[in-house]
């Protein structure tokens, strides 16, 4: 029995590549956790980057944390645009509440947010956060590592889908002690 809810943002152009590994484990029946459900900005049909398209689960008026266990940050190219603010106030009612999770572009938010300021966190390179952001302040922060998890909130890069996934499975003791995540790249993840 699923107990738990992943809630992915998804718009035109997120970067579907960036969590499919992650939303695979965490919709994996077999570990009985999670349930992924997706919301849109209006809960209309998406197009992601690489062109699938997706009928979410909900809208953005209908999310709240009180509803979910962890919300998921896609990137996209809209968060460099300036676009998806109309995510903030949610994302700000879940910060310290909920673990959220952003990838690449999706770091954008946080930094505009202020969140990153005083944790440590990665992006998509050294340097980007403070290109969009301009208010960023958290450049002594930024570690160059694929993914960092700290109080509650996980940065990715763009290409760190195995340890976006593993760290997400940690933050909700999914993984036993003993898997790393060199055996996450080798395993048959999806036996039952």
């Amino acid at each position: 029995m699923n107990s738990k809810i992943c809630a992915v943002f998804i718009f035109d152009g997120f970067a579907d590549h960036e969590m499919a590994l992650t939303m695979a484990w965490l919709n994996n029946g077999s570990h009985g956790e999670f349930t992924v459900e997706t919301f849109s900005p209006s809960g209309q049909m998406v197009t992601s980057m690489s062109g699938l398209r997706v009928m979410p689960h909900a809208s953005l008026k209908n999310m709240d944390p009180e509803y979910f266990d962890l919300l998921l940050l896609p990137g996209g190219d809209k968060w460099e645009k300036g676009d998806n603010l109309e995510i903030f106030p949610l994302i700000t009612a879940t910060v310290g509440r909920k673990p959220i999770a952003a990838v690449c572009a999706g770091t954008l938010a946080l930094g505009d947010l202020g969140l990153l300021d005083t944790i440590p966190h990665t992006s998509k390179f050294p340097g980007y956060l403070k290109q969009f952001c301009t208010d960023y302040a958290g450049e002594d922060l930024y570690r160059p590592e694929p993914c960092v998890n700290a109080d509650g909130i996980i940065t990715a890069n763009g290409i760190a889908i195995v340890d976006l996934a593993y760290e997400i499975l940690k933050t909700f003791g999914i993984l036993g002690d003993h898997v790393d995540k060199e055996a996450m790249v080798h395993a048959s993840f999806f036996e039952e």
